[in-house]
């Protein structure tokens, strides 16, 4: 990822709902797929941080925020789509073929 600035990602999810865990696994997998080793993804439970929550302005949730790179982004909801996710974070969509798969 070299002349790219890396990815701060903030998701803030309640609890360990299974929403929230589809949260968590849509964006870890894109972000490893797409910006290995240029990412940095925090979790914040907003139950248990509702200072963070607040701070952020977060009203609904999950919600994920792109601190950088700039500007701000903020996707708010259904987070699971991960066209509309890669979209939103300014990464081109592609299929990932997972490597030694049959031809």
């Amino acid at each position: 990822m070299e002349g790219r600035e890396a990815y701060r990602l903030l998701l803030f999810v309640s609890g360990a709902t299974p929403r929230s865990m589809r949260a968590v696994a849509a964006v870890r997998n894109l972000c490893d797929a797409r910006l290995p080793g240029a990412y940095r993804l925090d979790v914040i439970d907003a139950f248990r941080d509702p200072a963070a929550a607040r701070d952020h302005q977060i009203v609904a949730l999950p919600t994920l925020l792109r601190l950088s790179p700039g500007p701000t982004k903020m996707f708010v909801g259904d987070i699971s789509d991960p066209v509309r996710l890669a979209a939103g974070l300014g990464l081109s969509w592609r299929p990932v073929i997972a490597s030694g798969a049959p031809s």
